[in-house]
Formats: structure tokens, sequence, C-alpha cells
């Protein structure tokens, strides 16, 4: 929930630019498709810069595809439609069609406790079965983020890593099927579970039983990190002052590792419409959502995120490693797919994705409106200041996703980031924000005071609770000082006071300022640290602290 929060965020702050593009994009309505697709890429059409590949694909056919940049900026070697990507998390997509295929021949079933197969996964007291690694349900923890915090991120990574993280777990973070949170640990467990259930490797079972057969003669999975292939796309990341190639050190089957062209790629999308050989049914098992064992959806199916675009049914998967990023989206009742391969971390692949829905896929367009400047934009109500003053504060829609609610008038304002917003009453409780089509409806406690607000918007829901941002004193700061241990990673942080702020000291990495926030929260500008919450006894004595965010969030550091 707290991604829909930052989504929001961003689109009211790129508003303005957003509105620009819309502008530009009326304009070249007489273009057709492929040119405005050159159009789109033609600052990136050059050969001095590592690159991209872009495929589009409509009702069994390839529509658009083309290449731009380098594939070995070193070398001055261009992209090929042959040349191999790292694609990252798109892995998965491929180890949710196998386990499809292995289930619809009876060889492994939702159901399967991963015990059975991997014994060496722990028993947590609760079994945990295939259906919930597929749907990111396990309470299993993300390796990833165990492995920055330790500092041992670019270390090579292998099953035997994965499994020792899973062993060191005191216990799962959440029930088993209770809700969907991902975690690459599920899709390699996921792998090993194949090739323990067909007595093959799982690269080597998926060349032979999906790659090969649709012809995606350079795609393929990875076991070990020094393999080299033929006309690879090396992965690079972006500094202002040079090119650093990126570090890529899986041995590791599953979540990542697949490598793959865009001209395979198109053959897979092609292959959706076009191909029976797994069974007429596959695509509809993978392309529909999860359920969780409350019997509510979850956002993942088998390797894809399932979802909704514009009242159209999307589903898609997207990540990055190592500088690499790929996003793949696909549109079942349209017959419509897209994929961005891209071996360079300022790549926009994930805003590249859009626009490209946007040029193959138009929202129908609004009929058009009568405006009479005398009248009234939007029904509205009037609210007595007395009221508006209630929800007047600050709320969170996560760590540094703070919006204010302020009065001026009889008029009611959303601020965020320098930029404030007049809201529309439709009630005392319920307001608009016209521009983005979202609700707020305020809400109060037992108590009769306002504590929170719902925001809906497309159909989905977040509520925002009123919080009261603090200012501590650098006296009051040095009581958060000192040493703080976490026995399941056997890791310790310092906290130190450096002028009117506090600062973290994570082992074998640079600093990190913290700002305060609510009572006992500090946040930073650090991805792995969006926010450290510090904990305290009934004496109210400071015991320790937990980083807020997901995959990390139920690990305590307790202060020494």
């Amino acid at each position: 929930m707290k991604k829909f929060g930052i989504w929001i965020v961003i689109g009211l702050v790129i508003l303005p630019i957003f509105a620009l593009g819309q502008v530009s994009a009326n304009k070249e309505s007489s273009l057709t498709p492929s040119e405005q697709m050159d159009k789109l890429f033609d600052f990136w059409n050059r050969l001095d810069q590592p690159g991209f590949a872009v495929v589009v694909v409509k009702e069994g056919q390839v529509v658009y595809q083309k290449v731009f940049g380098l594939a070995c900026q070193e070398h001055g070697v261009a992209m090929t439609p042959n040349s191999l990507f790292n694609t990252a998390t798109l892995a998965q997509t491929f180890v949710g069609q196998a386990f499809a295929m292995l289930e619809n021949q009876g060889k492994l079933t939702l159901a399967d406790d991963v015990r059975k197969l991997i014994p060496e996964v722990p028993d947590f007291g609760t079994p945990i079965k295939l259906r919930h690694l597929l749907y990111h349900s396990s309470g299993l923890r993300d390796w990833l983020p165990v492995l920055q915090l330790t500092g041992r991120d670019k270390e090579e990574v292998t099953l035997g890593t994965v499994l020792k993280i899973i062993k060191d777990q005191k216990q799962l973070i959440f029930p088993p099927g209770e809700r969907s949170q991902y975690s690459s640990t599920n899709y390699d467990l996921l792998a090993e579970a194949i090739k323990r259930a067909t007595g093959k490797p799982f690269s080597d079972w998926a060349w032979e039983n999906i790659f090969k057969p649709l012809k995606m003669t350079r795609t393929q999975f990875r076991d070990n990190y020094r393999s080299v292939f033929d006309d690879q796309a090396f992965s690079y990341n972006f500094t202002r002052s040079e090119y650093l190639r990126g570090i890529d050190n899986l041995s590791l089957t599953g979540s990542h590792s697949l490598f793959a062209s865009i001209a395979d790629l198109a053959k897979w999308l092609i292959y959706i419409e076009t191909g029976k050989a797994s069974g007429p049914d596959i695509f509809s098992k993978i392309f529909a959502a999860g359920k969780l064992d409350s019997g509510r959806g979850s956002a993942f199916g088998y390797g894809l995120r399932i979802g909704n675009n514009s009242g159209r049914r999307q589903v898609s998967q997207a990540g990055d490693w190592a500088g690499s990023g790929a996003n793949l989206v696909y549109f079942p009742d349209q017959k419509f797919g897209c994929a961005v391969l891209a071996n360079w971390d300022y790549t926009s692949v994930n805003g590249f994705i859009p626009a490209i829905i946007d040029i193959y896929l138009p929202a129908a367009a609004a009929p058009p409106m009568k405006v009479n400047p005398l009248a009234p934009a939007k029904k509205s109500v009037k609210v007595r200041p007395a009221v508006l003053d209630q929800y007047a504060g600050d709320y969170r829609l996560g760590p540094r996703q703070v919006f204010t609610i302020s009065r001026s008038g009889d008029q009611l304002y959303l601020s965020f980031s320098g930029q404030k917003f007049g809201l529309t009453a439709l009630s005392e409780t319920e307001f608009l924000l016209d521009f983005a089509g979202a609700q707020i409806t305020f809400q109060k406690d037992k108590e009769g005071k306002i504590h929170q607000f719902v925001w809906k918007q497309d159909g989905t829901e977040q509520i925002a609770p009123k919080v009261l941002l603090v200012k501590p004193t650098p006296q009051e700061l040095k009581e958060f000082s000192g040493s703080y241990f976490n026995e399941e990673l056997n890791l310790r942080f310092g906290v130190e006071v450096r002028g009117d702020g506090l600062v973290l000291i994570p082992p074998e990495q640079s600093e990190v300022r913290l700002s305060s926030d609510e009572k006992d929260q500090f946040a930073s500008g650090a991805r792995l640290f969006p926010m450290i919450v510090f904990r305290r006894d009934a004496q109210n004595r400071l015991t320790g602290f937990i980083i807020d965010s997901d995959p990390i969030r139920d690990l305590i550091f307790k202060k020494k």
C-alpha cells in the first residue's frame, strides 16, 4: 500500500510536466504509431552511450522493434536485436510459466509443502506451500536487503547464501497466506523446487521445455556469475563523471539471472496468442491473480503482477539489477504487449512503458464538456471554517511522504513539496482533488477527533494517519546515541549526535544522516533506511529501534 502513496506524490509533482507532454502528444496525433515511437526515442538514437531495445506486439504480430545505443561501451559495440540483456526479475515470469506447465502435468501442485521438496527450509510451525512462494505470500525474508544491511551485497550470491538467510530467520514476517509482500527468496526456492521435482537444473529444464521449443535460442538462465555470453549487452551504472560497470554477482537462478534478447522476447509475446504447445489454458492460468488464505486476491500471479490500467486487465513484470533494467507488459483482452530491455540504469525503462501504451492503446477520449464560466465546475457544498480547522495538520502516506492540510478562508488546501492544491468540498467530511480524480474522506477516532483520512483513487484506497512532527533539541537527541545490535543478523549499528541531528553508522557502509520526524522517529534519504523508529519500554526507557521498511520491519536492533 505504501507504494501507492508514493505514486500519488509523484503524480502531484510531475503534473505540470505531464500536462506539457499531453499538449505535445496532441500536436503529434497525425504521426503514425511507428513515427511517434521514433520520436519518443529520438534522444537515445546515438552510438556514444549504453542503450536499450524495445519491441511492441499486437494481435500476434510485431508492429515495432528497434535497438539503440551500445552493447559494450568500452569497445564501441552497437546493440543488435540479438544482444543479450540481463533481464533482472523478468526471470520470475518464466519460473511462473514453468510451474504452470508442471502443474498441468501433475508433477507439482499449489498445495505442495516446500519442505517436502527442500527439507533444508526450517519448520516455522506453519507449512509454507508452493502457492505461498508463487504469490509472494510466504513470510520469508527477502535476501537482498539482508545482504545490503550486512554489507555483503557485493559478494557472490548462491542458493546456499539464500538458505543460510532463511535458516537464520527467527520467525516468519507474517503467517503464510496472510498477505502478499515481494521477496526474491520465494522464486529462488520455487526454481529449486522445480529442479528437485524434475531431476534437472532449472536452467536446463527451462531451455528444453520453454526456450528451445519457441526457438528463443539466445535466451538462457545463468547459474554462474562468471559465465561468458556472446553478444552480451554489458550492464553500466550512471555517474556524472564516468561509466561504471555494474556489479553482477548472482550465481543464483529463479528470482533473477535470466539473459534474453529483445528478438526472443518478441517470440514469447507472439506465442501468447499463437502457441498451443504448453496447453490451451496455460496463459489463462498464468494471467490470473492468486488467492490469499482469506480468499482475497493477491497482487501477484504466476511470476507476474496482476493489475488494471485504465479499466483494462494488465499483467506485468519489471525490475533492475547491476545497472540493467527490464519491463514487460501485456494486455490479454487487447492482445497487446511490449517490452523494454536496457543495459544502463540512466535509461527510463519504466518511463517508456506508459508512453508506448499511450501510443498504441490510447485511453478513450472523454466527450467534450460545455463549460459555463458563471457556474461552478464541480458540485460543492459550503463547510464552516470551524469544521475545516479540525482537518488542518500533517498526514502520512509513507516514510518522507507527508501531506499538509490547511485552511484559508472557507477553502481547504492540500500541500506537498512546495505545491498547494485546492480541495472541493462534497460534504463536511468528503473532499475532491479535482485534477487527480481523488477523493479524501476525513475520519474521527472514538474520542471524536480527526485521526486520519482515506484517499480513494481509481478503485484503490489508502489510509493516511494524522501525525505530529517534532524537532528534538541536541540535548534530547543524546538519549538516542549508542550501540544497537540485532542477533539474527549478528549486526551492530551505531547512532551518534552530530550538530542538531542524528547519524546512523552501519558497518562497512557510509554514515546516514537522520532527520527528525514524529516522536522517536527519524527519516533519511537512504533507500535502505527510509525511517528509523525507536522503541521504549513501559518505563519510557529507550530499548532499541526498527527500520520501517517492509522486508526488514520485524528486525529489532536492541540498545546495548
